[in-house]
């Protein structure tokens, strides 16, 4: 038996963001997530954000959704 997360496609890492960097977290091109990374793992892999909406969620690259930085 295979398990999911062998099959799940996921980048090493998002492109770099930074811990105060506001972000959109996005699924099928629609925004699910929209906040400021209140936090972040090393190597990328997992990052913690904030919204004054939604309060704080943890995001992992194999979830499926893209992470873009919004532009000030």
């Amino acid at each position: 038996m295979t398990s999911m997360t062998s099959r799940i496609k996921s980048p090493v890492r998002w492109d770099p963001v930074e811990i105060g960097d506001l972000v959109e977290l996005r699924r099928n091109r629609r925004v699910v997530f929209r906040g400021v990374v209140d936090d972040r793992t090393g190597d990328g892999s997992i990052v913690w954000v904030t919204a004054p909406v939604g309060g704080r969620r943890l995001f992992h690259v194999a979830d499926g959704v893209d992470l873009a930085g919004v532009p000030a």
